[in-house]
């Protein structure tokens, strides 16, 4: 086992795993806000065992008075208005917020000593209790849990461990030593109890504020036994709607609060891991989380699109990490036991936004605050960059039990064929190929469009740049590349600081461009924004308009008809362009259209007739669009879907009549509508890549 378990680091102060000053600020700041809610909560408490006195004695009177079955339910109506509310107030205190563990597996001991073992000396190294089991599950996660309830802050309750096969797919044996330490770090301290306990009660009024459902039954079922007693069903709910209101603004104050102690609670959890792990590995670790995250949910993804064909995966994970080889591939990043290693500068290409807001209501601290005060502990250790699969015994039978849970709600008939990695490595290489535009043009293009412009001006201005690819170079330098980027990070700010300046968004302070800022200078930072954003919309524009020069002279020094030919491609691409957005504008009306009848709210007949002649409306002139796709052919290739297509232009579905909504033709438009959508759009993309590959090989033939 000493093999197996990284080497922690030597004279630690004790100092490390202290609670901080802020932590014991936040402590006291919550404690005062809870104080404040129980003091709230005792008087209503007082109320309503005061109104269920008065109303059982109210109802008993009636009762008595009337001496009838009608009497009789009118005192039990009147009578259980007092002890329904009290019953609201103190259902907490019975309840259980039970985990789900629906897909997990748990694990024992004799099948998996190594990993027991390794869990064992982690825990004597953070002092915490082991585990009462230990579970894993499919994602690229850990936690550690257990059932919540009111009892669960006062009495010591023993936690489960939970761990991700998407984490062990994606760590080193060092990095995985320091994220489960992070999850035990959370107990690990006498003097975190406190946090725990603050934790416990937030639970518990949330519990009381908002897990009502079996309460909401139980009293519907009361009202609905006779129409007297609905009648003061009705007044109690209105009593337990004021309540409500009165502790879910308190509640507002003191989640605030427990998201500022929440925040300072991860950091000394990090400080724990840090502890017996050395800082350095947690770092790596949640970088690569954040990455193997996105690659595993696009394994998640494309399992979706394979049980539309009636095909499972054999093994996600070996799915998994042919995704992140192709996501290291694309990026040029190294890889680390099949999982990308990011770097600072990679995650800075991404980090273009100069604005950096305190989100008061974030219970997790930024990966980039967490990496700044573990450096600033600068705790060293020597990493140990095996896989952290060498604490599992049969890796391959345990990954394809995962695989089979995230599969177990799915019908047997709809996973009949079987996907192995080589297959799948096989699809998924392919459709990267297919959706990557040419490296050489150095992300310019990816995921935006072209600006507008007067093809007629453009293929006639005048090409200062020699036709080579030096110059190609210098078009899709990084000043210019960037470009898209730097414009997208400003419209997001400029969204953020509007939703500052309108109240929507609250904070006191808030920095930019590293400059600290007080709310009243939101306005005047946003006018600065929306310039930038307008200078550099210009420099888009003008640089689209110069690479399309560029090349458009290329083709004009090979001959006149590859310059007219290049013309004619752009200007078709650009009709079609402005054929699918027309597209989109369309479903989205008839998708909004549909959204009361998605989520199944009422309506009389006149609302129903209203919104068939609103579908019957945007039908029609989808229908346009539709003839412009087929005539061009991109329905060509799904010979079942272009059936579909034809049959919905000749059908005149009217949607709702005799009284009811007709089911087949809304679920045929919806059809329709989202499968033309992702057709149009993927004849876009394939038609703007062949596009800029022509311009490559005309440049080429210049050159």
């Amino acid at each position: 086992m000493q093999n197996l378990y990284p080497a922690s680091p030597v004279n630690v102060p004790l100092s490390v795993t202290e609670p901080s000053p802020a932590f014991k600020t936040e402590v006291k700041k919550v404690m005062g806000s809870i104080l404040l809610f129980f003091l709230v909560y005792i008087i209503l408490i007082v109320l309503a065992l005061a109104l269920a006195a008065g109303c059982i004695m109210l109802g008993i009177g009636v009762f008595s008075a009337l001496a009838s079955v009608l009497g009789l339910l009118a005192g039990l109506g009147i009578m259980s208005v007092g002890v329904m509310v009290i019953i609201f107030l103190i259902k907490f205190i019975f309840s259980v917020k039970r985990h789900d563990e629906s897909q997990t597996m748990e694990v024992k001991e004799q099948d998996q000593p190594e990993l027991f073992a390794f869990i064992k000396q982690l825990t004597v190294d953070t002092q915490t209790p082991f585990p009462k089991k230990i579970v894993l599950s499919p994602e690229v996660n850990a936690c550690v849990y257990y059932n919540d309830s009111f009892w669960s802050m006062i009495l010591p309750v023993k936690k489960n461990l939970q761990i991700g096969l998407g984490l062990v797919n994606s760590v080193t044996l060092s990095e995985f030593k320091a994220v489960m330490a992070h999850e035990f770090g959370h107990f690990s301290q006498k003097s975190m109890k406190l946090g725990s306990f603050v934790y416990n009660v937030n639970k518990a009024i949330y519990n009381m504020l908002y897990e009502n459902n079996d309460f909401g039954k139980f009293i519907t079922g009361w009202g609905s036994i006779h129409w007297a007693i609905s009648i003061f069903v009705w007044l109690t709910i209105q009593i337990i709607k004021g309540i409500q209101s009165i502790l879910q603004n308190m509640y507002g104050f003191i989640n605030k609060s427990y998201m500022s102690l929440s925040r300072e609670m991860e950091f000394h959890a990090d400080a724990v891991a840090a502890s017996v792990s050395g800082s350095k590995p947690l770092i790596t670790a949640l970088k690569k989380i954040e990455v193997s995250g996105l690659c595993y949910q696009t394994v998640l993804e494309k399992a979706d699109e394979r049980l539309k064909h009636k095909e499972r995966f054999q093994n996600v994970y070996s799915n998994h990490n042919v995704v992140m080889k192709q996501y290291a591939d694309q990026f040029d990043l190294p890889l680390q036991n099949n999982a990308p290693v990011v770097s600072d500068d990679f995650l800075n290409r991404f980090r273009l936004s100069k604005l950096n807001i305190k989100d008061q209501w974030a219970s997790h601290p930024s990966t980039e605050d967490r990496e700044q005060k573990l450096n600033a502990l600068a705790i060293p250790t020597v990493d140990d960059e095996r896989s952290a699969w060498m604490l599992f015994r049969e890796p391959e039978q345990l990954q394809q039990q995962l695989t089979g849970i995230l599969y177990k709600a799915v019908p047997q008939e709809a996973k009949e064929k079987v996907t192995d990695v080589s297959a799948f490595q096989q699809s998924y290489t392919e459709e990267a190929a297919t959706y990557s535009l040419p490296e050489v043009y150095k992300g310019y293009f990816d995921s935006r469009q072209m600006s507008d412009m007067d093809f007629e001006k453009v293929f006639a201005a005048a090409n200062e740049l020699p036709l080579n690819n030096d110059s190609l170079l210098r078009l899709f330098a990084e000043e210019n590349a960037s470009i898209p980027k730097k414009l997208n990070a400003n419209e997001s700010d400029a969204v953020l600081l509007k939703a500052i300046t309108e109240n929507q968004l609250e904070t006191k302070t808030f920095d930019y461009d590293g400059e600290k800022y007080e709310k009243k200078d939101a306005a005047s930072v946003l006018e600065r924004v929306y310039k930038e954003i307008e200078i550099q919309k210009q420099q888009l524009q003008k640089h689209d308009e110069a690479v399309v020069t560029f090349f458009a002279d290329a083709a004009k020094s090979n001959s006149k008809a590859d310059w007219q030919m290049l013309k004619e491609k752009y200007k078709t691409h650009f009709a079609n362009r402005k054929k699918a957005e027309e597209q989109l504008t369309i479903s989205t009306q008839i998708l909004e259209i549909m959204g009361p009848l998605f989520r199944g709210e009422q309506m009389d007949e006149k609302n129903a007739n209203s919104i068939a002649s609103d579908l019957r409306r945007e039908t029609n002139s989808l229908k346009v669009i539709l003839n412009h796709w087929l005539t061009i052919g991109i329905f060509n290739q799904n010979e079942a879907f272009k059936n579909k297509i034809l049959f919905f232009l000749d059908a005149n579905f009217v949607y709702f009549g005799g009284g009811e909504f007709m089911n087949t033709e809304l679920e045929q438009l919806h059809e329709v509508v989202n499968e033309s959508y992702k057709l149009s759009s993927d004849y876009q993309f394939k038609n703007f890549k062949t596009l800029l590959e022509l311009q490559l090989q005309l440049l080429e033939q210049a050159a």
